[in-house]
């Protein structure tokens, strides 16, 4: 059977995961047995850490998945695998550049894949937390403890090698002083004796066979010509002459190195005197290089004299040939006389001068011969991780199972409780002070959450009787509103019709006239009432419908503005408009829109005393609305009020005489109207006696056909206010 994606996704990150932490974990602890390549060797304590960390990272993320940190987690993993395949790449080893390139692109791409539901218990968070914080600290604990032994132990073979390459430049010394006095000593027997080849050949054959370090003789005239000789050692003639002469200049030993063939000579020179002490020839003695080699040999080591100027004198090796080191830089003697760093990442090299000759001794030990007591420790640390850290997540699983394991008895009580089985019982006896505190909690919540059930079904039961209550008495509200308004039309009719007879009949009394006057304008007063009850039934009852049609608002606004400013003009107010000169395209219902604007009117004008400002504005916003505005500074909404200024017969305190009092049903109409619409009003007021003003936001229709564009310099402008 084909797995599924996310446990396709879940096995790679599981195989990566422990791929990833134990390269990081061999890397950190034996790094011997891995072969950090090129450009990482600098780094391979921190590509270390970093393979370990994104192992465990992926080992989290396949067990608790998250999203984000999936996708940061496989990229630093996927980074990891490829700076791995990029060292391989410096050091030319395309098999393992293909398989680490193709791991870590694996890996990286891997985070796009789908995750597991990250609903995770809390025993397997726990357990891999626990075997998580173990693991890692017993790895990075070892790898700190053994890569301190190891450096200790390096600093102690350096220190060890420093010492022979002393002890050996003392003994290069101590033969050349040696070596340099018995030349002298055959030089001074060669001064006693004519400057012939006679004389001179039977002692430089009888000198060579008492000396076999020597390789060779010879005794030359002051200006360099070769008298005799002994041994068959060829020495370059132009090196003889150059001897000779620093003979002459100096009178006294003269030391220098030359190559005869495939072989380095050592020449030592020492004056010929005469009886007067004057230096009339000089003799010259070779010591063959190999001579020198034997001397420095040391056991599992390489050890390399220079002259100090970049030129080999002596080298001999005896290192086994699997833990041979590489040759010494060009000049590393140059370098060393110059008081630089010779690198020899390889090996452990220690360094010496040669007292009075300025040569340099370089003695070598493989690092794997000269650290490999400690490098055994630390395979031996690795094999016992490998056998501790298994034995760590068994203990970080059980762990986390005697803790989680009565919380999970605990949640199964909760999930019975949730489910509405009060009577479930609450284990307790965990041995867990923290778990057993928290049964108590529960058991004592569950009593108290039974009791309150039982209030909560009483006042529930209570509620909802309530609730029926107030819906009848709501729908008897409406019927009653709706009947009551249908029953004062007709008196009123009857009122309106006799009223208008009277004023109609004979001229009266102007008394009389006065009173006429009065009725009649009741009537209306009683009349707009009515029909505002009459509304506010249908509303309410949602027997009111629309008679949309696409309208221009601004004239909407101007019919309402007709109708309130008899009004205003009465109570000699300002009526100040302030109308934007765009098109206001609206479907909506005019006459519906028009009695909105018309209440909001009447309602400032009625509010705002004689000789006040009341303001309209209209203008589109950058939503899309029709914004309308209406301003008064009249005796404004008390804060109390301000909340419920549109609920159904709401209002301020009136005065005794109720002057300029309604029933509070124009703004409730204006609100669902407004609503109706698909808009919003909303009032606002800084306080009685500071006014008030009411916002209006309706939806505008887009526009079908292209407006004229207005003349030069007018684009933008409103109509100015006006004042009436």
């Amino acid at each position: 059977m084909t797995p599924s994606p996310p446990a396709s996704a879940a096995s790679l990150r599981w195989l990566m995961g422990l791929f990833c932490a134990t390269l990081g974990a061999l890397v950190l602890v034996a790094p011997h047995r891995f072969s950090t390549p090129g450009i990482l060797e600098p780094y391979r304590e921190i590509w270390g850490a970093s393979a370990l960390l994104s192992g465990v990272a992926l080992l989290a993320v396949a067990a608790l998945p998250r999203r984000r940190s999936s996708l940061a987690v496989h990229a630093l993993a996927g980074s990891t695998l490829l700076a791995l395949a990029a060292g391989f790449a410096g050091s030319r080893f395309w098999a393992a550049v293909l398989v680490y390139a193709g791991l870590g692109l694996i890996t990286a791409l891997a985070g796009f894949l789908p995750a597991n539901p990250p609903a995770t218990p809390l025993r397997t968070r726990l357990s891999l937390a626990l075997a998580t914080a173990t693991s890692l600290a017993l790895i990075l604990a070892t790898a700190v403890v053994t890569a301190q032994e190891e450096r200790l132990a390096e600093e102690q073979v350096l220190a060890t090698q420093r010492i022979e390459a002393r002890a050996i430049a003392r003994n290069v010394a101590d033969y050349v002083e040696m070596n340099g006095a018995r030349t002298f000593a055959v030089a001074a027997l060669a001064g006693r004796a004519p400057l012939t080849f006679e004389s001179h050949r039977p002692l430089l054959a009888g000198s060579l066979r008492s000396y076999p370090d020597v390789t060779a003789f010879r005794s030359l005239a002051i200006d360099g010509r070769t008298i005799a000789g002994a041994g068959a050692m060829q020495i370059p003639p132009q090196i003889l002459r150059r001897l000779a002469a620093g003979i002459r200049s100096q009178s006294r030993i003269e030391l220098t190195t030359a190559k005869a063939g495939a072989r380095f000579l050592l020449l030592i020179g020492a004056p010929i005197l005469d009886g007067g002490n004057e230096v009339v020839g000089v003799l010259v003695a070779a010591f063959d290089s190999e001579t020198l080699a034997r001397r420095i040999a040391r056991p599992g080591s390489s050890v390399a004299l220079g002259d100090g100027n970049g030129s080999l004198i002596a080298f001999r090796s005896q290192i086994h040939r699997h833990d041979e080191v590489s040759a010494l830089p060009v000049g590393w003697d140059r370098q060393f006389r110059l008081s630089r760093r010779v690198a020899r990442p390889g090996s452990v090299a220690g360094f010496a001068m040669v007292p009075g000759l300025g040569w340099v001794v370089a003695v070598e030990q493989p690092r794997s011969a000269a650290l490999a007591g400690v490098r055994r420790g630390r395979d031996f640390a690795f094999g016992l991780l490998v056998l501790v850290v298994p034995l760590a997540v068994v203990g970080g699983v059980v762990a986390a199972r005697l803790i989680t394991r009565p919380l999970g008895r605990l949640a199964d009580a909760v999930s019975e409780l949730t489910t509405g089985n009060l009577a479930a019982p609450v284990a307790t006896g965990s041995g867990v002070t923290e778990v057993e505190r928290l049964a108590i909690a529960f058991r004592d919540m569950r009593d108290r959450l039974a009791e309150r059930t039982r209030e909560s079904e009483r006042l529930a039961d209570e509620l909802r009787a309530r609730a029926e209550t107030l819906t009848e008495m709501d729908r008897r509200k409406n019927d009653f509103l709706a009947m009551l308004a249908h029953e004062l039309r007709n008196p009123l009719g009857a009122i309106a019709n006799a009223s208008y007879l009277l004023e109609q009949s004979e001229p009266a009394e102007p008394h009389q006239q006065r009173a006429v006057a009065i009725i009649r304008r009741q009537i209306r007063h009683l009349v707009r009432m009515v029909e505002d009850l009459l509304d506010v039934s249908r509303v309410t009852r949602g027997k009111v419908e629309l008679r949309r049609e696409r309208i221009d608002f601004g004239e909407v606004v101007q019919h309402a503005l007709e109708t309130a400013r008899p009004l205003a003009e009465t109570k000699h107010q300002v009526l100040r408009e302030e109308l934007t000169s765009e098109p206001l395209p609206l479907d909506g219902d005019a006459t519906r829109l028009e009695q909105v604007l018309s209440n909001l009117l009447r309602n400032a004008v009625k509010f705002t005393g004689k000789g006040g400002t009341i303001e309209i504005s209209v203008d589109r916003d950058g939503a899309g609305e029709a914004v309308v505005l209406v301003r008064d500074d009249g005796i404004g909404i008390a804060p109390h009020l301000l909340p419920r200024i549109f609920d159904l017969f709401a209002q301020g305190e009136q005065t005794l005489d109720r002057s300029g009092a309604g029933l509070g049903i124009g703004l409730t109409l204006v609100r669902r109207l407004v609503e109706m619409h698909g808009g919003r009003v909303e009032a606002r007021s800084s306080g009685s006696g500071k006014g008030s003003e009411f916002e209006v936001r309706l939806p505008l229709a887009a526009l079908t056909t292209p407006t004229p564009p207005l003349p030069e310099g007018e684009e933008g402008k409103k109509k100015p206010l006006g004042v009436s």
